[in-house]
């Protein structure tokens, strides 16, 4: 699993001026170093170094080649130290197995060891407490609390922040300050408590959003958390408010239902967990079994609502034209993995119902002892994260208009039910007004009994 790590970055006295410049009117800062291998979908913690002291710390991400074994370090979100911490002073408090590897770092700059990063972190934070908001939310205290949290409460969180990253990704919006993530005093009730740097708020003006999203005011009467995230570039912001009657414990499973009110649309989506499992040639694959009792019930209830909505009128406008008007997809994916640290979406595979039903009657999916089981071989074709999240954005798929007017009165019951609910709603500055036009999210989990209201 991927966790944040920590890099040393050495500037020259010049370009520290130029460093300085940039941390004074706020803005990112780009310095190349030597070329290294990161994901971009993990916190990159930084130390700024500069005459053998530790200066600022800032988040990175490395970003494309900057020179023949150079690659280019983007630095944002830096916080100055109160005073400057002295390499030396830091190697002299850190335990002697580390010792030598991080003053190798802070001498040539670079990556530190997983180890390396864990005792600077908790070094800095002994010399200069509360010098840094970042290093508080990768200390080993944090680390701690996420791993006493119980494993029903981290498989529903996951569920939750994938949701809560599916919303960012389809809007458009940076998936970044969901690594800011901290594990709330006591137990949480949602994901989004975590997120206190995401502007969690709980105050009339998204009571205001909510009463003007046609077909959802209706949640303004129940407890939520909420979250704004906004972008530093466009400003523009996703506010997502999860609604939860339900403790995490008590919770069994997460579904998204989107909404696009630009385009007056309804993409559904059931998300189902692969198994791992050896392969007759040894090479483990992963695995969705057939038959699946529980999602053949659900299949029942999409089916039932394509009835419904199906008697609704033609559509007429280019607005509500769709690719496929069944809003229904299943997502298989690997089973979710708590990592608060990690914003990359879970890779998987979006099937349409439509195909699902024909696939589930091939002859391929037949096991070699005649089991049936969906596989990334045997599938024949899939929307990856990337490819799904371009036609819902545009309303490519989903429901056309008139059958949308329809399922919001299916939502409205379901909020009604008071299970838990997410939604996330977009505004979208046009001529210095807000519109409050343009995508609503909701997560909606399951009753006890598997189904879902």
């Amino acid at each position: 699993m991927a966790k944040a790590s920590g890099f040393a970055v050495l500037l020259s006295k010049d370009r520290m001026t130029a460093f300085l410049e940039c941390f004074a009117e706020d803005r990112s800062f780009a310095e190349p170093v030597a070329d290294f291998q990161r994901s971009r979908n993990v916190p990159l913690v930084c130390f700024i170094v500069c005459a053998r002291k530790v200066t600022h710390l800032g988040l990175g991400r490395r970003g494309t080649r900057a020179g023949t074994g150079l690659s280019r370090l983007n630095l944002d979100r830096v916080e100055e130290l109160s005073a400057p911490l002295s390499v030396q002073r830091i190697i002299n408090r850190l335990p002697k197995r580390n010792a030598t590897s991080v003053r190798k770092r802070f001498e040539l700059g670079g990556l530190l060891t997983d180890k390396g990063f864990t005792v600077v972190t908790e070094t800095i934070r002994q010399l200069a407490p509360q010098a840094s908001s970042i290093l508080d939310k990768f200390s080993h205290t944090r680390a701690e609390r996420v791993k006493r949290l119980s494993p029903k409460t981290k498989a529903n969180l996951a569920q939750q922040k994938e949701a809560v990253l599916t919303a960012l990704s389809i809007a458009g919006l940076s998936r970044n300050p969901v690594q800011e993530w901290s594990p709330p005093d006591g137990a949480p009730v949602s994901f989004l408590e975590g997120l206190a740097s995401a502007r969690l708020r709980e105050d009339p003006m998204v009571i205001h959003d909510l009463m003007h999203l046609p077909g959802f005011d209706i949640i303004k009467t129940y407890p939520y958390n909420a979250a704004v995230f906004e972008s530093e570039a466009t400003s523009e912001r996703l506010t997502v408010i999860l609604a939860n009657r339900l403790p995490l414990e008590e919770q069994t499973g997460t579904d998204l239902i989107y909404f696009n009110e630009t385009f007056q649309s309804f993409v559904m989506i059931q998300y189902k967990a692969m198994e791992r499992e050896d392969g007759s040639n040894g090479v483990t694959q992963a695995v969705f079994r057939l038959p699946n009792s529980q999602l053949a019930e659900e299949i029942k209830r999409m089916d039932a609502l394509m009835e419904a909505i199906q008697a609704c009128q033609a559509n007429t406008a280019h607005d509500g034209f769709r690719l496929t008007a069944n809003p229904f997809f299943l997502k298989l994916c690997s089973r979710l993995v708590f990592n608060p640290d990690d914003i990359g979406l879970v890779p998987g595979m979006y099937l349409p119902l439509d195909y699902w039903k024909l696939l589930t009657q091939s002859p391929g999916i037949q096991g070699p002892r005649g089991g049936l089981r969906i596989t990334y071989e045997n599938v024949g074709r899939h929307f990856d994260n990337s490819a799904f999240t371009t036609i819902v954005s545009k309303a490519w798929v989903g429901t056309k208009p008139a059958q949308s007017a329809v399922l919001r009165e299916v939502i409205r019951q379901t909020l009604e039910t008071g299970k838990a609910v997410a939604i996330a709603v977009k505004p979208r500055k046009m001529d210095g007004v807000a519109i409050n036009n343009l995508i609503g999210l909701s997560v909606i989990t399951r009753n006890r009994d598997g189904t879902v209201r």
